[in-house]
């Protein structure tokens, strides 16, 4: 029966006596651990530290968020969303213009919802993130938080996102405008279904310039001598990051899955062009769900090999002579099942049953195009 005295091994889950400054199993030191409460001691004051509140806000989508901070951001952007649809709605309705289209202006509304609101969110995730710093780079409390602080600045730069929308809004009405053109009655209804394009690609395109820019800050940090702890609850350290990286794709999925419904209701030419459109948004996906943590995906698979070849030293030097006494065997099926448990430990950050999902539903409005096509041939 195990004593109730003893503590686990953080690295190979293995009880050890509770003094220990080294693990007599996997044979780390145990005292190159960071803990919390360390954090809390090296903490600066406060003057010396950025305070990261829910209403300071480095995006413009969360300072406006911060104007109306008693109805809540995602309130707040669900109406701006609305207004914007029913502002067309108004003008369709009164128009000769084909009623179908309304539904896909409507899968637009919920596009430019998720876009906006979706930027805020994940800024109020990310400050979570700040407080793992030190634990996953052994820097102080105060080198860490200006490194975050310098980071989010840059992420949420309202500079980058202007000319990302500036650009993807260019192309996207001069494109519709004079490439792939529209199956309205009358100029008058194209000329306002563009501004309309103009106003719900403006949050999308921002939310992609985040999320860029979010792809490198994670590349940066996979590039420093991390401290990388294979065992880890979800929400902490590496394994946060990584579902940081998961969920925010999942923002950019969303927009892009319902930017494709809508262009197959009614009778809108999906052609060549507009196929390459997707499918530039569709490898940009991938690059951005792989190319960034791959640094930290090697840094974890190096320390995987590590443990592992602790492990198969310390059992061949017990299986060497031959011959086990009685108090190694015990020992030697601990060791088996600690290299068993470190085989099956997966070295992305990020749960790959989850990826497969994600890339299920990349994958799937891309199907649905080809079969449209198809159907329409």
């Amino acid at each position: 029966m195990p004593n109730k005295n003893e503590n686990t091994c953080p690295f190979c889950l293995n009880r050890i006596n509770p003094g220990a400054q080294k693990c007599h199993h996997c044979r780390e030191w145990l005292t190159k651990i960071v803990s919390t409460d360390d954090i809390v001691l090296n903490k600066p004051a406060e003057n010396n530290i950025i305070n990261y509140k829910e209403d300071h806000f480095f995006s413009f989508q969360g300072r406006i968020a911060a104007k109306f901070s008693k109805i809540g951001y995602w309130y707040l952007y669900l109406f701006l969303s609305i207004f914007i649809f029913a502002l067309i709605s108004l003008y369709w309705t009164y128009s000769n213009e084909k009623r179908v289209y309304l539904i896909s202006f409507f899968l637009y509304a919920v596009q430019m919802f998720c876009s906006s609101a979706g930027i805020v969110w994940f800024e109020k995730k990310l400050d979570k993130f700040s407080r793992e710093i030190p634990l996953i780079t052994n820097w102080s409390a105060e080198k860490s938080y200006q490194y975050f602080d310098e980071a989010k600045r840059y992420i949420f730069a309202d500079r980058h996102s202007f000319f990302a929308a500036f650009i993807v809004c260019s192309a996207a009405v001069l494109g519709d405008k004079f490439v792939v053109g529209s199956p309205f009655v009358s100029d008058t209804s194209f000329s306002v279904f563009l501004i309309y394009e103009a106003l719900y690609l403006f949050w999308t395109a921002c939310l992609v310039a985040v999320f860029l820019k979010f792809a490198f800050f994670v590349r940066r940090l996979g590039d420093e001598e991390l401290h990388i702890l294979l065992i880890q609850e979800e929400n902490s350290g590496i394994r946060l990051l990584g579902k940081l990286v998961l969920q925010s794709a999942l923002f950019v999925i969303i927009p892009y899955s319902l930017g494709i419904f809508a262009r197959q209701i009614g009778e809108w030419d999906f052609g060549f062009s507009l196929i390459a459109w997707f499918g530039c948004f569709g490898i940009g996906f991938l690059f951005y769900l792989f190319y960034p943590i791959y640094n930290i995906h090697r840094a974890m698979k190096r320390e995987k090999e590590k443990k592992l070849s602790l492990v198969s030293v310390e059992l061949n030097n017990l299986l060497s002579g031959g011959y086990i006494s009685h108090e190694h065997i015990h020992k030697v099926k601990d060791l088996i099942e600690i290299r068993s448990h470190l085989h099956s430990i997966n070295t992305w950050p990020f749960d790959m049953n989850k990826v497969a999902g994600l890339l299920s539903a990349l994958v799937i409005p891309m199907i649905s195009i080809f079969i449209d096509l198809y159907l329409k041939s």
